[in-house]
């Protein structure tokens, strides 16, 4: 699958970090599927769509996106966590998902985005661990 090809869902709580993800997958060449600020406003958004992987920030404000991660995991659909905590207090409940820590690259995005399509392709992926990337 092509990055032309690839539809991914951005859930972030701060619209500048939103705009800033939408300008570079669209460099990359991604479709952006749509953007949520919202836990509500995603899970809505999995209803009337089918993105190829949801790019989550763990922390949502009130809430975080773990129920969002677990409609995606139900549906079929990869995960890539971003967050700006420390790999110590990333929650567990992320799991085997590739996580990006904030701040990243373009090419760190890139990388977590193939990690994470490749992990959802490859049942035995997710037996192994994918860690945190960082810049």
């Amino acid at each position: 699958m092509s990055a032309k090809e690839t539809g991914i869902l951005i859930v972030e709580d701060e619209p500048s970090i939103s705009m800033m993800l939408e300008d570079m997958l669209t460099d990359l060449g991604f479709v952006v599927d749509g953007c949520a600020y919202r836990e509500e406003e995603a899970l809505d958004l999995l209803e009337s769509s089918m993105p190829d992987l949801a790019l989550l920030d763990i922390n949502l404000g009130l809430t975080t996106s773990l129920a969002i991660a677990a409609a995606c995991k139900n549906r079929g659909i990869a995960v890539v966590f971003t967050t700006g905590y420390a790999t110590q207090d990333v929650p567990s409940e992320c799991g085997n998902a590739p996580i990006l820590s904030k701040p990243f690259s373009t090419a760190d995005l890139k990388t977590a985005i193939s990690l994470g399509l490749s992990m959802n392709r490859d049942p035995g992926a997710a037996s192994r661990p994918a860690g945190m990337l960082t810049a």
